[in-house]
């Protein structure tokens, strides 16, 4: 196995850091002055801007392009999900680094990103960078996943006064809610130009591997292959949850690059945690064209 070679050496790079208080429960900021020291030592240019919204951070992101090698930032699913839609198509996009603060932060394991912030800062420190797919629904984007049905409406129904002292014993109250109250929904999917037709209480399109903090996908799946995975549970108890524990035979799970798929629901997809699209969609796996700094393992080798 040949190694993998670091893409910065030490104390290189302009690289633009930004920080909200608005989103999870604040550990860059109580230790702000740590996060940009080291950063600081990383970089030969650093500079550090606290956003005032999370328009103020897209804007600021975008401004970054052509600017900035790097641009650093800190927040959950939601956040990545906003700069990822931001960033896609634009020229000269700098490389992102991203420290995980929101309650759950499923996108970062994607990329070995979990754990403490200064695991985090690790990675941007050793400088290994990949690649990595987004899936283009209608005319959205999303990272990780797309969900719809029982559970989906979670991440973003959840008050962040909630998720912000209880963390992800949030979101787990408000599953159980969920899981008690059955859910049968009509699917029809067409993927690489195959049908299928199955009453769900949710579907699930993923690239990561983790949904809610819980592993969910193959560990063969990949991040950067062109394919997501689909996954339509069939009705059970906890409407089809324990299926992924348990009774894996209850779930069909199709791979494929694009999928069509028609339901009958009144709320929206989750794209990452975010309020999408609703109704019928069409989803596309397709190169971001950004780069992240990653674990080694996930260099594409």
């Amino acid at each position: 196995m040949k190694k993998h070679a670091r893409n910065y050496i030490q104390k290189s790079g302009k690289a633009l850091f930004l920080y909200s208080d608005a989103t999870g429960i604040g550990t860059v900021n109580r230790h702000l002055k740590e996060v940009v020291a080291r950063l600081s030592a990383r970089f030969e240019t650093l500079d550090v801007c606290q956003t005032a919204s999370m328009e103020d951070g897209i804007e600021k992101a975008v401004g970054a392009c052509g600017v900035y090698d790097v641009l650093v930032f800190s927040g959950g699913d939601g956040t990545f999900n906003h700069l990822v839609n931001a960033l896609v198509g634009k020229p000269k996009t700098p490389i992102l680094g991203y420290i995980n603060g929101g309650t759950v932060c499923d996108i970062g394991k994607n990329f070995g990103i979990h754990g403490s912030f200064r695991r985090a800062l690790r990675i941007i420190e050793e400088g290994y960078t990949c690649g990595f797919d987004v899936g283009r629904i209608n005319d959205d984007y999303f990272t990780y996943v797309a969900a719809i049905g029982a559970f989906a409406e979670i991440p973003y129904a959840v008050e962040r006064k909630y998720k912000k002292h209880l963390g992800r014993i949030a979101y787990y109250f408000r599953a159980i809610g969920d899981a008690l109250v059955p859910k049968k929904i009509d699917c029809h999917v067409i993927a690489d130009g195959k049908e299928y037709r199955l009453k769900v209480p949710f579907v699930l399109c993923l690239s990561g591997k983790n949904v809610g903090g819980f592993p969910v996908n193959s560990r063969k799946s990949s991040i950067h292959d062109g394919k997501f995975e689909l996954y339509l549970t069939k009705p059970g108890i906890f409407n089809g949850l324990l299926h992924y524990l348990f009774f894996k035979a209850r779930t069909v799970k199709i791979v494929a690059s694009e999928f069509e798929i028609d339901l009958q629901y009144p709320l929206p997809w989750d794209l990452d945690g975010e309020k999408g699209p609703s109704g019928k969609v069409k989803i596309k796996a397709l190169d971001s064209g950004l780069k992240i700094f990653c674990a080694p393992k996930f260099v594409e080798k």
